[in-house]
């Protein structure tokens, strides 16, 4: 299994079970898979590679509260943070 298989399972995981709190969770699992790229492009190409995998209808139908679109907003913050980072 993969990394990016190993933090999809995680977030469909937290989907499943969402619970007030929940999107810190789920914020600190994508945190804890992007820490593990080095340089701009490679974390940039993990990041398009979740959202990816987080659109796939199979995984979008077990969406619970809206939290897919809430790690994506944390993932479009944290695309500006890394930018800006690397410029």
């Amino acid at each position: 299994m993969t990394l990016l298989d190993d933090t999809v399972l995680s977030l469909l995981a937290l989907a499943a079970s969402y619970k007030p709190g929940t999107i810190i969770e789920a914020e600190r699992a994508v945190d804890a898979y992007l820490t593990q790229f080095q340089g701009i492009q490679v974390r940039l190409a993990a990041m398009d590679a979740l959202l990816h995998e987080l659109a796939l209808p199979e995984h979008r139908a077990r969406n619970r509260g809206g939290l897919f679109e809430l790690i994506e907003l944390h993932l479009e913050r944290r695309h500006r943070e890394i930018v800006r980072q690397f410029q």
